[in-house]
Parts: C-alpha cells; structure tokens; sequence
C-alpha cells in the first residue's frame, strides 16, 4: 500500500502493526539543538509500547491523548494563522506590477545548484533554476565560445547546453536588481510559468508570489494533523511555524 501510493506513509504503518512510539507533550517547550540543526520536540517521558493492532492499555491510551490534542489543536490555530499569513504577504506585494518591457539594468543574481548541505544532495538543479529567465551577462564555455549573449531567454534546450558545457553558475536578471519604480519589468521577470510565455505588461506578479507561498502553507499546517501527535525530531524548517518565523524575522537561536 505504501509503494504504490495508495493510502498512508511508513509512520501509520509502523503505529499500526510496530509500536506508536514516544508522544509528543505540548506543555513543554521545543529545544532548538542548533548543533545539528534541528528542533527537539519535548515528550511525555514513558512510550507507548503497543501498536493500534494489539491495542493499547488503559495508561497508554491516556497518554496518547496528549499528541492527538496536539493534532487538532495545531490545525485548528495554525489555519487562521496560515490566512493571516498571505493577507500580509498580497498588502506588502500588491503594488508589484510589471510595469515596463526592460529596465536596462545591470544587476543579476548568480544561479547555482541548492544543495542540501547535511547530505551533499542537489534540491534544485541549475538548468530548472535558470529555465524561463534572462541571461544577464554573455556566456562562453571553456574554449572561451560565445554559448549565448546578454538578455537572452533561457530555453531547455539552451539550459542543456549549458550543463553540457559544465558551467556550475549563471548570472541571470533578476527582480531584486531591477531598476523599474513601483514594480519590475518584463526582462527581469521572465516567464511567466502559468502561460509558458513571458509575462505581460500589467501582470500583478507581486499578488501571485504572495499567494504561492501562502496556499502552500495552508497544506502544511494540515500536515501536523496526519501523524497523529507522535513525536519525533523535526528538522529545524519544520513547516509551517518555521515559515513565519523566517518572514517575521524571528530573533532565533539557530
């Protein structure tokens, strides 16, 4: 059932046919253990040995409501959270308009792979980071020929060629380096991944960027819920309060 998607992930299968494990307590505070870079959530002190196959006794059964309450009472702060989250995201963003065709600036973002940097392993690669973008300088390979010029539209095909020629980072426009006033301009903008084409003049680019990243976090407090209040040592980006702590600016240990 696992392996082929059809309902469930390995932590529902372990509770029901292993042993549901230590529970989380939510009277005590988190522990933020910024060695290894991750947040260790505090436990009520005896695990429940059983699994729901078996089932549970008397103690167990109590001491699994802590992490269930927990569950719902997550989900139920967390989504009005989650609202207010994007209603300030769309009032900081929404006068960001594409306002003019190309600035002329000469500012860019360089764009490498982001790597994960516990395992070495690549999150996004380059070519999906820098398809649908501008180049911002000439590119050449080793032999120093030209691949592309400036200002030129990012395709997958030049993206590929550009791996090929084993180049590791590109410079490309970018909306924090453009000049335009009261919004960003077309070049620095790029595609427009909706319609696969480069985005018009008067697109409200700011109000979607908003809203990309506040529906996500609506999925994510609904995520705490599944578990079923076990615990376990959550990353330190651990959904959702991570994600307003990170736009809050929060004054963190890590």
């Amino acid at each position: 059932m696992i392996n082929s998607g059809a309902r469930g992930n390995i932590s529902n299968y372990v509770q029901l046919a292993g042993m549901r494990g230590l529970m989380a307590n939510n009277t005590k505070t988190t522990k933020a253990d910024a060695k290894n870079d991750r947040v260790v959530r505090s436990t009520v002190e005896v695990p429940v040995k059983s699994s729901f196959i078996e089932g549970l006794t008397a103690f167990e059964f109590y001491s699994s409501t802590h992490g269930a309450r927990k569950g719902l009472t997550d989900t139920a702060l967390n989504t009005a959270k989650s609202g207010y989250l994007t209603r300030r995201l769309v009032d900081v963003a929404q006068n960001i308009v594409v306002r003019q065709a190309d600035c002329g600036s000469e500012y860019g973002y360089l764009a490498r792979n982001i790597v994960d940097t516990k395992t070495k392993q690549i999150i996004v690669p380059l070519k999906e980071r820098i398809v649908g973008r501008f180049s911002n300088k000439p590119i050449y390979d080793k032999n120093n020929n030209l691949i592309c010029e400036r200002n030129v539209l990012f395709t997958n095909k030049l993206a590929q060629k550009i791996i090929e020629a084993g180049i590791t980072e590109v410079e490309i426009r970018s909306i924090l380096g453009c000049n335009t006033r009261n919004g960003v301009c077309k070049v620095c903008f790029g595609k427009d991944l909706a319609t696969n084409r480069i985005v018009n003049i008067g697109e409200a680019v700011g109000i979607i960027a908003a809203q990309s990243i506040g529906e996500p976090g609506t999925q994510l407090t609904m995520r705490t819920f599944h578990t079923g209040g076990v615990a376990g040592v959550e990353d330190i980006t651990g959904g959702f309060t991570r994600l307003i702590e990170l736009i809050d600016a929060h004054d963190q240990p890590w």
